[in-house]
């Protein structure tokens, strides 16, 4: 299943969502119905006439109150969890009490694990997610939250960052970032709100069993405690509703989801081991989240974060940890795992007995005995990545099962991109000022052009910025064009981390930097788009489809192929091409004049309302205009993937292969 039918299948499963939760709402209502009329009962000592039913004895209006009642707590409930969580991920991460871990951290724990996420995101083709630990967690579960892969956040407990050696560590985040490029995310961040809203019940009945027991001075009284205690139980017996509610719901929505990620995070690492070490460890060491919101976000985790000894398997949101790791590594792995652990901690009890092996040892404790390379440092194969070509040997085929479906040959190209970015830059991305003059210094041009932008950027932003940005711009040089949207990826986390009105001067800032020469390259029409995908305020949540037919957007498509057909001077017959791939012949090609950013925008906006399973047709027709002379530059690839991002496709950086990538 592709990444197209994956977002296809993961809006069926919001509906299925919803219609679970309205089967619950009206199971919770039916209860605080019958409740009620039991309550209505005592508290008018009405004498109960044993011919007719006990409902029949209610008046109506007593049942419209509790049921309105009922529908008013649920949909705050609901309400008011997705109004705390529009933020997205950050939202949750804050709501559990987790700690975003600065961009230049230097803590050798925190840093493997940037280092890990900044190149799955790079293969992946999106921004680099914000990380989180949760400090006072020592079990070890970890998961990912958002509505988008560009505004993602991935949060770890400190016992997953602890307990994890690299390669399992690196299985975990393969295994969150399949939720993240698969549309399970957004759904999941919508399954909090609905399961906020069915448990609230719960709650509320607990309140008032705790406020009903503890005056009996007068018999009055008593009686007036015991019946406030008995609709407080009541509530709370109908929340047990709600959460076992929520718990089908989850377990009818996630389940198979997270084999699916398990496998995902084996194709990405390739590296089984990985994964099935980690999800091991997980049954040794415990996935336990000791926290207010756990059964909530029992879905979201990677292990379940509440016991559930007692609970029917169909019940569960995780499969058995066991089938997962023979899913994962055949049978027999928990046995060959455990040995291993066994062997593991032996050897680190003997290895730090030595005091010499033990000073020598330090500084990789953490690791599992694998570390990568020093930030920065490029060697030989940074030497050989600055001066690869310009231009990219590939397939339509290769290109467009790539979309987001990243390969551990993505994984690879991503680890050298990061080894030949600088280390100065790369810790730049970590402090507000300096990853805005890392983006400014992809926008320099040459000469009197420089000077005019330099001049501009010290106006605005100081004199520092302007000097530390001319200082990356000649870092950058050698590197080529094929670091920009490396660069760009690791700067816009700490850029999102302003706040509107100040993303948007940096905006103006950017298009005046662009304007200074008085025209727009294709480079820069890339970064602008890019950054105004990241940086502007949309709207959170999936767009709606609009489009069920490209037909109905035909207009909009011509528009796009024609800016790709200019810019690789292909003109009328790859554009021709690019429709006939659409299924509609003809069309008209529009002049440069016509392809001024807003339309060009404007028809990339439309366009991200068709429907899942239409846009692969429209990136084909994209990849067929470009390749329309055989081959791809990377400025055509950077301007592919730009589009892809605007239709919240990502597209893993496009590799020079004569093949298909492998799956």
């Amino acid at each position: 299943m592709n990444f197209f039918e994956q977002q296809h299948r993961a809006r069926r499963h919001t509906g299925l969502m919803v219609v679970l939760f309205l089967i619950a709402i009206a199971a919770i209502v039916a209860v605080v119905d019958f409740v009620g009329a039991i309550v209505y009962m005592l508290a008018t000592e009405a004498p109960l006439d044993p011919s007719r039913g006990l409902l029949a004895q209610v008046p109506r209006p007593v049942f419209y109150a509790t049921t309105a009642i009922t529908l008013f707590i649920i949909g705050c409930g609901t309400v008011t969890r997705l109004y705390r969580l529009s933020e997205g991920g950050t939202a949750v991460a804050t709501m559990v009490g987790a700690r975003r871990i600065a961009r230049n951290s230097m803590e050798p724990l925190e840093r493997r694990l940037l280092n890990i996420v900044e190149e799955m995101a790079l293969a992946s083709g999106i921004a680099v997610p914000q990380v989180f630990v949760i400090d006072d967690q020592r079990s070890i579960n970890a998961f990912a939250a958002g509505y988008s892969p560009d505004e993602a956040a991935v949060i770890v407990t400190h016992g997953a960052l602890e307990l994890l050696n690299r390669d399992e560590m690196q299985g975990v985040i393969g295994h969150e970032f399949s939720h993240i490029l698969n549309g399970d995310m957004r759904l999941n961040v919508r399954l909090l709100g609905v399961i906020a809203g069915i448990m609230v019940i719960g709650s509320t009945g607990a309140f008032l069993m705790g406020g009903g027991r503890n005056d009996y001075e007068s018999d009055r009284r008593w009686r007036t405690d015991f019946r406030l205690f008995m609709l407080g139980l009541g509530l709370w017996l109908i929340g047990s509703i709600g959460v076992f509610a929520g718990r089908l719901i989850k377990a009818a929505v996630s389940r198979e989801r997270e084999f699916l990620a398990d496998a995902s995070s084996v194709q990405f690492t390739r590296n089984p081991d990985g994964l099935g070490g980690a999800l091991f460890k997980i049954g040794q060491r415990g996935s336990v989240v000791s926290q207010r919101y756990a059964e909530e976000l029992s879905h979201m985790c990677i292990g379940a974060p509440v016991n559930n000894f007692f609970e029917f398997d169909w019940l569960r949101s995780h499969p058995p940890l066991d089938e997962r790791v023979e899913r994962i590594m055949g049978p027999g792995a928990k046995m060959i795992l455990r040995d291993r652990m066994k062997r593991a901690e032996a050897a680190a009890v003997a290895a730090m007995e030595s005091p010499v092996v033990a000073e020598l040892m330090s500084p990789l404790m953490g690791y599992g005995g694998a570390t990568s390379a020093p930030i920065g440092l490029a060697g030989v194969a940074g030497v050989a990545f600055g001066l690869a070509p310009e231009t990219v040997a590939t397939t339509s085929q290769a290109v467009m099962e790539s979309v987001g479906n990243p390969s551990a040959a993505h994984f690879e190209y991503a680890r050298r991109v990061l080894d030949a970015i600088p280390v100065e830059i790369r810790a730049a991305a970590g402090s507000k000022e300096s990853a805005q003059a890392a983006l400014f210094a992809l926008l320099l041009g040459e000469s009197a052009v420089r000077e005019r932008q330099l001049l501009l950027i010290g106006r605005d932003s100081g004199t520092g910025v302007a000097e530390q940005c001319a200082r990356f711009a000649e870092a950058l040089r050698p590197l080529g064009v094929r670091v920009r949207l490396p660069v760009l990826e690791l700067a816009i986390p700490t850029l999102k981390m302003l706040s509107q009105p100040e993303r948007d001067v940096l905006l103006a800032q950017i298009a005046a930097l662009i304007e200074a020469d008085r025209k727009v390259t294709l480079g820069e029409f890339v970064l602008l788009t890019l950054c105004r995908r990241h940086l502007q305020k949309i709207e959170k949540g999936a767009p709606p489809v609009k489009h069920k037919m490209i037909e109905t957007a035909a207009a909009q498509a011509a528009v796009v192929l024609s800016l790709l057909a200019h810019s690789g001077k292909g003109g009328m017959s790859a554009f021709d091409k690019g429709m006939s791939a659409l299924g509609i012949p003809g069309g008209v090609l529009r002049a440069p004049a016509e392809l001024n950013i807003a339309a060009v925008e404007d028809a990339l906006r439309e366009l991200n309302l068709l429907a899942p399973l239409k846009k692969p047709l429209f990136i084909k027709a994209c990849v067929e205009v470009v390749m329309a002379d055989d081959k791809l530059t990377v400025a055509e690839g950077e301007l592919v993937r730009a589009i892809c991002a605007a239709l919240d496709s990502p597209l893993p950086p496009i590799l020079d292969t004569a093949e298909p990538i492998e799956h």
